[in-house]
């Protein structure tokens, strides 16, 4: 008996098909945002989803390598090796060396944006033309999948998904870090969410960098092992947290978890300081009690600064602490960021699969990043931004607005007569033409065509009507328009049949059921 190699039809672990729905709810998040965004001065920016690896740099936050966090492939098509002034590589025989390069798809949009604005400077930079400190001001949005290949898949998590990003490149003030987080707010609410469904959380490196070194932490190995501990409190906990920076821990499964071994002197100045804004209301004590925690070293009082600048923006436009607020223990890639970070977190609740209530948690955070350009230039270039995520927001949706989570299908023209074929068309077309979305039902072989079929199809697709028409109609010159929008919120309110079929059924003539449609639409 011989096997044969299947072909199945399944797909890539990790990737998704993405249905009506879930695409009508991707268009609402990226359309809304994208009109705030450029309200602010943003522009629309598109780049390849495919790049050269080396150029897109460091591939993941804890990976260093192509062969981590990202698909990768060698280019089928051979080119040139470049030196670091552009021009071609050549062997000692003048020939020029070829390649076939490594290249990725994009894991974010952050590190095709330095591309961006690196190729855009280079010529002008190996001219000296361009310098540190007089880069030029950029300010785009862009939204598109990125891809991670993520060894361990936790449930929710895929390797492709979506990103919504706007950043500014070319100005260190920290009011365009304020803005950042106005813009967040707005682009939230206008999605749809409320003030009280989601905050704002900020923080600033400099400020947990200063109090560090100023309780003897200034090594960065040291420091980075803190912020990976801090950044696990919400999944955790406090107690948890402590046992880490301290001796260690052993998990709910029974696996040692090592700790920092850091005194407990030490230990309980961080936690200390860590809490010291949790009994406040306002930003303004938030601040002082910062303030007071971290004492005069340098680097936290220049972050203390900044975060005094941008909450005097905030408070001058109305941002209250129902929409922004201060939080020292958002960490939020601290390693990455340079200044200012912040993240939007959704406050609702749900359940697991096993019933228990869980945080929807993060939905969108960004934060100032100075290194945006310095491996590609060799110019530190000072940027900020933030990224919404597009299907973590959906699911948000999902649950805070399920109107907004069935898309709308188009007004359906039912199909009775094969004499009529040709008007079904010209209706669906004058439809059209009034901006209206039509279609004429198709699904049908060997002349089945049951109005049950139709019906239950024009309910799958969540169309608002469907247009009847036979024979008797054709010769009245009229249709009937059965109104399903208003016959779903009828449903639960009249049981009897036909009391129902009088209020969502009406006969309307040709010539006004344009009129009529726009309407009940």
């Amino acid at each position: 008996m011989t096997k044969e190699r299947g072909i199945i039809p399944r797909k890539i672990k990790g990737f998704r098909d993405i249905d009506a729905n879930l695409n009508a709810l991707r268009q609402h998040i990226v359309e809304t945002a994208s009109k705030v965004y450029k309200s602010y001065g943003f522009e629309h920016w598109d780049t390849p989803v495919l790049e050269y690896a080396e150029v897109l740099g460091k591939y993941m936050p804890d990976a260093d390598t192509v062969e981590q966090g990202v698909y990768a492939f060698r280019n089928p098509e051979e080119e040139p090796v470049l030196l670091e002034d552009g021009n071609e590589m050549r062997d000692a025989e003048g020939r020029v060396i070829m390649e076939n390069h490594m290249l990725a798809l994009r894991y974010d949009l952050t590190a095709p944006l330095a591309r961006v604005y690196a190729e855009s400077l280079w010529l002008d930079f190996k001219r000296k033309q361009v310098q540190e400190g007089r880069s030029p001001l950029f300010r785009r949005f862009q939204y598109g999948p990125v891809f991670r290949y993520e060894v361990k898949l936790m449930p929710g998590r895929y390797r492709e998904f979506w990103q919504l990003d706007f950043d500014t490149v070319g100005s260190d003030d920290v009011a365009t870090d304020a803005e950042a987080c106005m813009i967040l707010s707005d682009a939230l609410e206008a999605i749809g969410l409320k003030p009280e469904t989601y905050l704002v959380k900020v923080n600033n490196r400099k400020v947990l960098k200063g109090f560090l070194a100023g309780i003897g932490i200034e090594d960065e190995e040291t420091e980075q092992g803190i912020l990976r501990i801090i950044d696990k409190l919400d999944k955790v906990g406090w107690e948890s947290v402590v046992l880490e920076l301290g001796p260690g821990r052993t998990d709910s499964s029974g696996a040692e978890v090592p700790g920092m071994g850091l005194a407990e002197e030490t230990v309980s100045r961080i936690v200390e300081f860590l809490k010291s804004t949790g009994d406040v209301n306002s930003r303004r004590d938030a601040l002082a009690k910062l303030e007071s925690a971290v004492g005069d070293h340098p680097v936290a009082v220049e972050g203390l600064a900044e975060l005094r600048k941008m909450n005097e923006i905030w408070e001058s436009l109305g941002y209250d602490e129902t929409r922004i607020v201060f939080d020292p223990t958002l960490m939020r890639g601290m390693a990455y960021y340079t200044g200012p970070v912040f993240e939007a977190e959704s406050l609702l609740t749900y359940k697991d699969e096993k019933g228990k209530k869980r945080k929807v948690g993060s939905i969108c955070g960004g934060g100032r990043y100075d290194d945006l350009v310095n491996r590609l230039l060799g110019m530190k270039v000072p940027a900020t931004g933030a990224s919404i995520g597009v299907d973590r927001l959906a699911e948000v949706l999902r649950m805070s607005m399920p109107e907004l989570a069935q898309a709308t299908g188009p007004v359906l023209i039912a199909y009775f007569d094969d004499e009529l074929q040709t008007t079904y068309y010209q209706i669906a077309s004058e439809l059209r033409k009034a901006g209206i979305e039509a279609e004429v039902y198709s699904g049908f072989f060997k002349g089945f065509r049951k109005i049950k079929k139709q019906m239950s199809y024009a309910d799958k697709k969540n169309c608002p009507a469907v247009i009847l028409l036979g024979g008797d109609e054709a010769a009245k010159g009229v249709v009937t328009v059965k109104n399903l929008r208003l016959g779903k919120e009828l449903s639960s309110q009249i049981i009897d049949k036909q009391e129902w079929n009088k209020l969502v059924q009406k006969e309307v003539s040709r010539t006004d059921l344009v009129a009529h449609l726009k309407e009940i639409l």
